[in-house]
């Protein structure tokens, strides 16, 4: 009785093969080889199947490469291979081969201080004392868990101090994660307005400003692709009289001083194959801030984001990409921190990179077409005992691209803007090199409305 109680038991556990030929397959165990840190419930998260689950074989190549990349955008590993092997013709099973990332990273900061490379080659006299320096603490998958410590110790043309901790999961569902954060800078160099569509520094051998705040964000991931933000930030920021009185629109009304909260809320959806250098897939996004939460706080200003992109391959290693994207606040009437037109990080015109057009709303369409001139990787044989730095991946995308972009600025004579109010046009033509650790390097020809032309470098990690 007992014997036959045991066999009615195992044979409810197991899953139930499909019939032969039945266009399907059972998977029967998943395997990661290389996850030496990483927790493997943390890589579970990211797949759609789990074992004993039945995949169709029409489309198991694709699913499989959906799900490597999904591994892969976690941003863990440096290289991540996937495949199946066969038990019989209706049982498989998934290996994921892993390649981790160096995780705990102590390196120096030396930076410069504008806003780009560009800037500071062609407008700041390539001056050495606008740099920033320093050094980063990270540790990128703390206890295993993907959770993020950082700590950022820098000073010269800036002072900074930051903390934060991120944490992906709180939850069981691994739905809701949690980030925790605080920052203080000061600076006894700062741009206090923008005159001709440039920014206007002001130095002294006294502090000119000091900024403090603090910060919450929950995320919730109640999928595979769509994230939402929600951020309760605290902010104190303090300016000498100076900067007051050269731009009493600073803070507004001569103000020194600047206190708010901040709500804000971020949708993203993201199904793009990957996030450092996307060539296929789509992302949208929304995000909403209210500045200021409290009757006495020292702003007031709500403003909406909408973005969105496409990557799309055209065969034959040519690829495509749009990015649209549009911005707009209300009132109008705001603090010079708080206006921000394009020009600032990644919201820009090609061919406009030296240019900063404050406005109260703007919006801008990129185009991209890029042609895959080289994609290898290279075994580094001297460092052959470091898994991490061991292979060098390099790939190469000329392309050629023309973009477009508004700015719309109700009070252009507070800062006298010639781009604000009209119609901004800009292309050219450059080189991707895409390399270790998610860094892109970028090398443009741009060319503007203006008639404007000149060679422009960025580089960076992107994800």
């Amino acid at each position: 009785m007992l014997v036959r109680l045991l066999c009615t038991f195992l044979v409810v556990q197991q899953p139930a093969l499909p019939p032969p030929d039945s266009g399907a397959v059972v998977v029967q165990a998943i395997h990661f080889n290389g996850n030496r840190r990483t927790k493997e419930r943390i890589l579970l998260r990211e797949l759609d199947f789990r074992p004993g689950d039945t995949l169709s074989t029409a489309d198991l190549t694709e699913r499989l490469e959906k799900n490597r990349r999904k591994v892969f955008n976690t941003n863990l590993f440096v290289t991540v291979e996937a495949k199946i092997s066969y038990r019989s013709a209706q049982a498989v099973d998934v290996d994921f081969d892993l390649r981790e990332q160096w995780y705990i990273l102590g390196y120096p900061v030396f930076q410069l201080a504008d806003r780009n490379f560009n800037e500071w080659w062609y407008d700041r006299g390539r001056d050495l004392s606008r740099t920033v320096y320093g050094v980063n603490l990270r540790h990128r998958n703390f206890r295993g868990r993907a959770e993020e410590l950082r700590l950022n110790m820098e000073t010269g043309f800036a002072s900074y101090a930051d903390f934060a901790y991120r944490i992906p999961y709180i939850d069981r569902k691994q739905k809701l994660g949690l980030t925790f954060g605080v920052s203080y800078q000061t600076t006894k160099n700062l741009a206090y307005r923008t005159n001709l569509d440039k920014l206007a520094f002001l130095r002294s051998e006294n502090e000119l400003r000091n900024r403090f705040f603090t910060s919450v964000v929950l995320r919730r991931r109640a999928k595979f692709y769509d994230f939402q933000y929600l951020e309760l930030r605290y902010t104190v920021q303090n300016v000498a009289d100076t900067v007051a009185r050269l731009n009493p629109n600073y803070y507004l009304a001569q103000r020194t001083q600047q206190r708010f909260w901040l709500l804000s809320y971020t949708y993203a959806y993201d199904f793009r194959d990957k996030g450092q250098y996307p060539l296929r897939g789509y992302v949208l996004g929304a995000q909403i801030n209210k500045w200021g939460l409290l009757p006495n706080d020292d702003l007031n200003l709500t403003d909406l984001t909408l973005t969105y992109a496409r990557y799309l391959p055209l065969g034959k290693r040519w690829f495509s990409s749009f990015i649209v994207k549009a911005r707009t606040s209300v009132p109008l009437r705001q603090p010079f921190p708080q206006t921000r037109g394009l020009g600032y990080g990644t919201d820009l015109v090609r061919g406009y990179e030296r240019f900063v057009v404050d406005g109260q709303s703007f919006g801008f369409a990129r185009n991209t077409l890029k042609f895959q001139a080289f994609d290898k990787t290279f075994s580094l044989k001297p460092l052959r005992r470091f898994r991490q730095f061991n292979t060098l991946p390099l790939a190469v995308y000329p392309n050629v691209y023309a973009d477009v972009g508004y700015v719309a600025n109700a009070y252009t004579e507070l800062n006298n803007s010639r781009l604000a109010n009209r119609w901004l046009i800009g292309g050219g033509a450059g080189l991707d090199f895409v390399t270790w650790y998610n860094v892109v390097v970028r090398l443009n020809y741009t060319f503007n409305r203006e008639g404007q032309r000149g060679f422009y470098f960025s580089a960076g990690r992107e994800f």
